[in-house]
C-alpha cells in the first residue's frame, strides 16, 4: 500500500510539474507625453479627477531581446481616499508583436510629490500575448515609469 501511495504522489508531482505555468520575465521603461487632467477639488480641498495619458516605451526580455510599444491610459483619483489604492489606472498597449491591457492600483510615495508606486496585472489580447496573463510592478516619477513583470502562459 505504501508503494502505491508513493507511485501516486510521484505521478501527481510529475503531472503538476509538466503543466505548471511558465513565466516569461521582463523589465520596461516608459516615457509619457504631457497628460490631460480633468477634475478639481472638493469644498474641503481634497483633489479628485482623472487623467488621460499616452506614451511610448521599451521592454527588455529576460533573454536580452528588446521590443517597443505605445500606450494610452486613463486613471482616476477620488475622495475620500479610504481604499487600499489612491489611484486606479487602465491602459491599452500596442506592440509589433501583439497587444494587451493593463490595470494598476497606485499610491503616492511618501515625501515624493511626483512619484507613485503601483502593482497590477496584464491581460493579453493579440499576438504573443493572446490568452496570457501577467503580474507587474511600476514606479512612476513625473512622466517616466519603469517596472518589472512576468507573463504567464
Amino acid at each position: 500500500m505504501k508503494t502505491l501511495h508513493k507511485l501516486i504522489i510521484v505521478a501527481a508531482t510529475a503531472a503538476l510539474s509538466t503543466t505548471a505555468a511558465q513565466a516569461e520575465s521582463f523589465t520596461y521603461l516608459s516615457q509619457g507625453d504631457t497628460p490631460t487632467v480633468v477634475g478639481g477639488s472638493t469644498p474641503e480641498g481634497v483633489p479628485y479627477g482623472g487623467t488621460y495619458l499616452t506614451g511610448k516605451g521599451a521592454t527588455t526580455w529576460a533573454d536580452g531581446t528588446k521590443s517597443s510599444y505605445s500606450y494610452k491610459c486613463v486613471s482616476t483619483v477620488q475622495p475620500p481616499r479610504d481604499a487600499i489604492f489612491v489611484a486606479h489606472m487602465a491602459c491599452d498597449v500596442t506592440a509589433a508583436d501583439g497587444s494587451f491591457s493593463a490595470t494598476f492600483g497606485c499610491n503616492p510615495i511618501a515625501g515624493k510629490a511626483d512619484q507613485q508606486g503601483c502593482v497590477g496585472g496584464l491581460l493579453g489580447k493579440s499576438g504573443r500575448y493572446a490568452g496570457r496573463r501577467d503580474s507587474l510592478t511600476n514606479h512612476g516619477k513625473g512622466t517616466v515609469s519603469l517596472g518589472t513583470g512576468q507573463w504567464y502562459e
